[in-house]
């Protein structure tokens, strides 16, 4: 009896400790959000990176739709949901995490890998804490650009757009917008009305947070020129109304040019690919964004701005940043660029990598402007910027003119920093 239980005993422990390896060998699953636009490259980065390890395992979570990725993840975290990894779209959705408290510091696991944080560029520093401490890595740049149909031109016989004021642009929108012989709507311009960035205001040096609102009024007359004035661009009511994508307008030759950023050649790639049919009278070229009067040309809106960050309340912080090294690194990189994407980590290899990847006229204007960031690191930004673009857009639908919008503007935010 004694050495059944005996033996009993022994296959108990046995049994115990295959358990324990079988446990030790499994997977650690990781959670990542991300929103759908992405997936045309993150599905293979994320498969690659799966497809090195023994311990890891990433599975993407996409989420569709305008503005229901930011919707989705604000009420998650806010819930205090405990999936790992997730990513913010700019600089400015970032900066809301992390004064929100939900993401977790970066900042000694950063210093510990012996991470290059010059490689994401020189003003990548800028995204700091006041602390001087990192809560997520960029994997990818942003750079905007004048995108245009060179058919249109040619068969207008103009010459292709280089660097202009955005008076000068204006001229030559509104030069290009007519009705074609078949009744179809040819505009000179497109600005997409999610495009909340003060282009000009921030190309002279300003942001939302600036005491002078002057640079702002600029643009906002820049704007409400293009929509209501010379009418050269799709009104903001009619975007509104038809759900009007700036992407499939564009390819199917119904816009000269096209303001945006260099996710533009990228995006347009991936839809060419899955629906060719798109493509109507259509060549794509690319140059400097337009600059304002009297201001320096070369300068763009951009930087090492896409994010990817780990929710605090993840289980998995090694792990989790096991991934973030891989995603903002050279492997990953490539893969960015092979998609038509400009990559954060960068060097003169990659950027030349780029320019024969992407096969775009003019695609080096991307990496040559001069980026300033749009989105500022301090606390009261996002407030700020939602007032903006709710006073913007009251104005180019009508409801304000441009000086009442600027000074209704200025008077909430400035109700908004005394509290």
């Amino acid at each position: 009896m004694k050495r059944f239980l005996a033996i009993l005993l022994a296959a108990a422990l046995l049994l115990a400790t295959c358990s324990a390896l079988a446990e030790n060998d499994e997977k650690v699953t990781l959670e990542y959000y991300s929103w759908g636009d992405e997936e045309a490259y993150m599905t293979t980065i994320v498969d690659a990176f799966n497809a090195s390890q023994d311990k890891i395992n990433v599975h993407l979570n996409y989420i569709y739709g305008d503005h229901a990725y930011e919707d989705k993840i604000v009420m998650m975290l806010a819930g205090g949901a405990d999936f790992d990894l997730f990513g913010a779209q700019n600089m400015k959705d970032y900066i809301s995490r992390r004064n929100n408290g939900y993401l977790a510091d970066l900042t000694d696991a950063i210093k510990d890998s012996g991470i290059d944080l010059s490689m994401y560029g020189a003003g990548f520093t800028e995204v700091a804490d006041e602390e001087g401490r990192y809560y997520g890595l960029p994997y990818r740049y942003s750079a905007h650009a004048l995108f245009y149909n060179k058919k249109i031109f040619d068969e207008a016989g103009l010459p292709y757009p280089n660097q202009m004021t955005w008076e000068e642009y204006c001229d030559l929108a509104k030069q290009l917008t007519l009705v074609r012989d078949d009744g179809t709507q040819q505009w000179g311009g497109f600005l997409a009305t999610w495009l909340g960035e003060p282009y000009g205001a921030v190309q002279l040096g300003s942001s939302v947070l600036d005491d002078d609102t002057e640079p702002l009024k600029y643009w906002l007359n820049m704007m409400n020129r293009m929509y209501n004035v010379d009418k050269s661009h799709m009104s903001w009511e009619e975007i509104t109304a038809t759900s009007a994508d700036w992407l499939l307008t564009f390819l199917g030759g119904n816009v000269a040019m096209l303001p945006n950023g260099e996710w533009t050649i990228g995006n347009a790639k991936s839809e060419i690919a899955k629906n060719p049919d798109v493509v109507r009278n259509f060549e794509m070229g690319v140059t400097y964004l337009p600059y304002p009067e009297g201001g320096t040309p070369g300068v763009t809106l951009g930087g090492a701005n896409t994010f990817v960050m780990i929710n605090k309340q993840s289980k998995h912080f090694e792990e989790a940043f096991e991934f973030i090294k891989y995603l903002t690194g050279e492997e990953a990189a490539r893969t960015l660029v092979d998609q038509g994407m400009l990559p954060a980590f960068t060097d003169d290899s990659l950027n030349a990598y780029y320019v024969e990847k992407v096969g775009v006229d003019g695609a080096d204007v991307l990496l040559k402007s001069d980026a300033h960031y749009e989105s500022q690191p301090a606390s009261i930004f996002s407030e700020v910027d939602a007032i903006w673009r709710e006073e913007k857009e009251l104005c180019l639908i009508g409801a304000e003119t441009v000086d009442e919008a600027i000074d209704n503007f200025a008077t909430r935010r400035a109700e908004l920093t005394k509290q």
